[in-house]
This record gives structure tokens, C-alpha cells and sequence, in this order.
């Protein structure tokens, strides 16, 4: 089950770190965000605590006495798949980030830290706005749905002329795109919103045709993010969200490989 975003009064934070005055202040710069904070000096005494309650999100430094903030995020993964974990380190190893993140870490940041990106990323997800671009009423009203349920703000667009007058207006941090688009198709309109905004995180919707397909990899050929394919998985598209959230405050750029055609139709998969 993927754990709803709660309020932040009710968002309950752990941080494990074997430095004593770092727990301490990122505790106290939480908890004055408004957050329920409790800390843990070693990666065993994170897995115990995470037996026995539940935490929306846990900060994590890599290296501890015992064993590691990465093998103690596998354990804690094991029984609270859903939890969102952010990794920190003073030593900036390029394969463990990798590896981290490919296994659902959702960022993995450099010691000294930027608080300010650890208050966003622990937030990140109020903050995301979100634009659907789908004229089938079924798929939009689900994915909106499914998306409002986990704290994303969500505004549906039913038409190409409707979204390119919402981009115009509004700064959405993701889109989803529908390939087959009447009087318009997902690339034409992909390319004139990456007009407007550059930087946007565009994931293709496409359909059972061949030809939506090509059109949606000719977009991410051209930089769109992914493709995700209909009948849409919801949970699986959460796990993707919390991924590209994640690895965007880790400048991590890699994108994923594109699922197969088949792949998206058997449900969420985790790894």
C-alpha cells in the first residue's frame, strides 16, 4: 500500500545519524516546520523503531557504526514499502547514489547539507503541481484522483487549447500527455509546451495503437520523461512520481528504461 501524504502537523519524520549535534538540530529545524520528529543514532535501532510504528519519511546518513544507512533503508523497505527515505552522505560515491535510488530511495543528498532542500524535499510533495492532459474523462478523472489522494495538486486539461492557456498562466512542475489528442497530437503539443517551459517533467500517456506508441517515444526521444501506458496503474505511477521528485534534488538525470509494452499492464512492481 503507498502511504497517503498526510498534513504536516501528522507527518511523523525520523532521523538516523550517528553524529549527535546533527540529529539534533535537524530535529529542531523540523519540528519547528511543524513535523513529529523522532531520532535514532544507528541504522539497527532505525530498523527496530520502524517494527514498531510508522514513519512518513526518514532522513539517513550513510555512514554509521553497524550497519550502513543503505542496508538499514533495505531492511526498513522490507516491511513499510511505501516509506519515503532520503539518504545523506559527506561522501559523494556515485554508484551507491545510483544504486540507492534504483532501489526507492527517493533522494540521496551531499553532506554539508542545504536545509533548504531537505525542508522541500520532506514537503516536495504538497509542492507539486501537477497537469493532466487527457481528453478521455475515465483516464483523467482516475489519475486525478489517484494523484489529489497522495497531496498533488492536480488540474485536468481536456484539450490542447485548454493546456497551452493553463501553461501560459500557471508553472506546473510535471505533465502527463496524452499521445492521441484530438486536432492535436502528444508531440506536436509536448514540443510547444517545452516553448513555454524548458525545465517541465513531461510523462506520455499512450494507448494501445502503434502509432500513439511512436509518437510517444519520438517525445521522449526529444527529452519527454517517460512513457506510461493505459489501462494506467496508479500505484505504479505514484512510485514513479516519488522518484522523479526525489532524484531532481539529487541531480540525479539518468531517465528510466522504457517499460515494454506488456510491462505496464501487469501492475506495480517493486524493486
Amino acid at each position: 500500500m503507498h502511504h497517503t501524504r498526510t498534513a504536516v502537523a501528522e507527518q511523523r519524520i525520523l532521523i538516523v545519524d550517528d553524529e549527535e549535534n546533527m540529529r539534533k538540530t535537524l530535529a529542531e529545524i523540523l519540528r519547528d516546520e511543524g513535523y513529529q520528529v523522532t531520532t535514532a543514532a544507528t541504522g539497527e535501532e532505525a530498523v527496530e523503531l520502524c517494527e514498531r510504528g510508522a514513519f512518513e519519511v526518514i532522513l539517513m546518513d550513510v555512514r554509521m557504526p553497524g550497519i550502513d544507512g543503505v542496508e538499514a533503508f533495505r531492511r526498513i523497505r522490507r516491511h513499510r514499502e511505501g516509506v519515503r527515505v532520503i539518504l545523506m552522505s559527506a561522501y559523494s560515491i556515485e554508484s551507491l547514489k545510483e544504486a540507492a535510488l534504483d532501489d526507492g530511495a527517493i533522494a540521496f543528498l551531499p553532506k554539508p547539507l542545504d536545509l533548504d532542500r531537505v525542508i522541500d524535499l520532506v514537503a516536495e510533495a504538497r509542492d507539486t503541481a501537477i497537469l493532466v492532459v487527457e481528453h478521455e474523462e475515465e483516464t483523467a478523472s482516475a489519475l486525478q484522483k489517484g494523484l489529489r489522494a497522495q497531496g498533488y495538486r492536480v488540474t485536468v486539461a481536456r484539450s490542447p487549447h485548454d493546456a497551452m492557456e493553463l501553461i501560459e498562466q500557471i508553472r506546473f512542475d510535471l505533465i502527463f500527455l496524452e499521445t492521441s489528442l484530438p486536432s492535436m497530437n502528444g508531440l506536436e503539443l509536448y514540443l510547444a509546451i517545452r516553448q513555454i517551459t524548458p525545465s517541465v517533467v513531461a510523462i506520455m500517456i499512450a494507448g494501445m495503437e502503434h502509432e500513439f506508441e511512436a509518437v510517444a517515444k519520438e517525445a521522449v526521444r526529444r527529452n519527454a520523461y517517460t512513457i506510461v501506458r493505459k489501462p494506467l496503474q496508479i500505484e505504479t505511477i505514484l512510485d514513479m512520481l516519488d522518484r522523479i521528485m526525489g532524484r531532481r534534488f539529487s541531480d540525479d538525470h539518468r531517465k528510466p528504461p522504457l517499460p515494454d509494452s506488456g510491462a505496464q499492464r501487469s501492475g506495480p512492481r517493486r524493486t
